[in-house]
């Protein structure tokens, strides 16, 4: 048996909560994990940056500032479908280390139409940010990157059509999963509607921290738009058969993990997003749900393609055409990251359909976008630089299909 001294401060306060207080929901875990004041995954203080080729993973905005570009764009037509107003504020809930935020207002100053002159854009994160600093009332639009996979969730499993919760007990010094009656009947609940569809020893996920997330938006937004980017699935796809084992997932130096009980506070804990229940939580507070679409889909419509055209076009050593083009290509690949989902939801607005989610009625040209190159620094993630050599699955590092091709039939542009 292991010394209780040898584990680390954050493993050794759970274990001893545990061994005091008895087990505990998964959701309690992972928000000890990852939320902790003192050294939580993302509380604590960081030798290394965990989005980084030397940390745990890589993301949409951190691959290219293309990602930020578009959102910038996306964003200016929020403002127009809006009329234009005096003060337009983008507030990001889940900012991490800001790179979003600076993309997308370092573009926005490139865009025509007076839109940077209207932007306000506060960046909020839950492990450095105030809560009391979040304005209210705003016209705008409330967006976020990944957050709400990174919520705590309950797990749950299916025995003889009943639902059962997995909770963490500790056994001989060891943490191990129990089973008991839900915590909360919100869980049964969600779930309900599929049991009879679910085999005996199904496992899933709820997360009931959206209702949370909307009763904040709701506060935030006034008028405007919610903008949800995030990797997850309706919950008729969720929570099926084929699904058995969940979609709980760690990530630790860039590996990929099913044991949330190893490297506790130094992995990262992540779930699939059920977006009928973001629809249904922020329709109980006030929101549409104009619709959702791919990242594919999504960063085509903005103009990635023309972004990918202009690289050609700048007089770059072919080395630094790659450079860009690798990532880029990646931010909208299906098998990419082109599989996150982008949900658009909004309140007190009328008119067409963002051009993110639809490009009719729209007389927007993504030929005028301004060229948007990586930056000489550290502030993005190098894909060509050797971290992830295979990024493209044939140990080429080069994509050579067609557009047609690499958005997918069930992806194409509207007209």
């Amino acid at each position: 048996m292991t010394s209780s001294d040898s584990y680390p401060d954050i493993e050794r306060r759970i274990r001893e909560r545990i061994e005091s207080d008895g087990p505990i929901t998964f959701a309690e875990f992972m928000d000890e994990a990852l939320y902790n004041d003192d050294d939580g995954y993302y509380t604590r203080p960081r030798r290394i940056r965990a989005i980084s080729p030397d940390g745990d993973y890589f993301t949409s905005p951190t691959s290219h500032p293309a990602f930020g570009a578009l959102i910038a764009v996306q964003l200016r037509d929020f403002w127009e479908l809006l009329g234009q107003p005096d003060v337009f504020d983008a507030v990001e809930l889940g900012s991490g280390d800001g790179t979003l935020a600076r993309d997308v207002v370092d573009y926005a100053r490139l865009l025509s139409g007076g839109f940077s002159e209207t932007l306000s854009y506060t960046e909020f994160d839950r492990s450095t940010s105030d809560p009391s600093d979040l304005p209210v009332g705003i016209t705008g639009c409330v967006l976020s990157n990944e957050l709400l996979d990174a919520f705590p969730v309950h797990r749950f499993l299916v025995d003889g059509k009943a639902i059962l919760e997995l909770y963490v007990g500790v056994e001989n010094g060891v943490f191990v999963e129990s089973t008991g009656p839900v915590s909360s009947p919100a869980i049964a609940e969600r779930v309900a509607p599929f049991i009879s569809d679910l085999p005996d020893g199904y496992r899933g996920e709820v997360n009931l921290g959206l209702r949370a997330w909307a009763d904040r938006v709701a506060v935030i937004l006034e008028r405007g738009y919610v903008l949800t980017i995030d990797y997850g699935e309706m919950a008729p796809e969720l929570y099926k058969p084929g699904r058995s084992e969940g979609s709980l997932r760690a990530y630790y130096r860039h590996t990929l993990s099913q044991n949330p009980f190893q490297h506790v506070g130094d992995q990262d804990l992540t779930a699939h997003v059920d977006f009928s229940a973001v629809d249904a939580e922020l329709a109980r507070t006030g929101f549409e749900a104009p619709g959702m679409t791919t990242q594919t889909a999504f960063l085509d419509r903005l103009g990635i393609r023309s972004l990918l055209a202009h690289l050609s076009g700048l007089g770059l050593p072919a080395s630094e055409v790659d450079r860009n083009r690798m990532p880029m290509l990646w931010l909208a690949r299906p098998d990419g990251l082109g599989r996150f989902k982008v949900a658009f939801h909004c309140r007190n607005v009328e008119g067409r359909s963002p051009i993110g989610l639809d490009t009719r009625g729209s007389d927007y040209d993504s030929l005028l976008l301004p060229p948007v190159l990586l930056p000489r620094d550290d502030s993005h993630f190098d894909l060509v630089g050797g971290a992830y050599p295979d990024s493209f699955g044939d140990g080429s590092n080069e994509f050579t299909g067609t557009w047609a091709e690499l958005l997918g039939k069930d992806e194409e542009t509207p007209p």
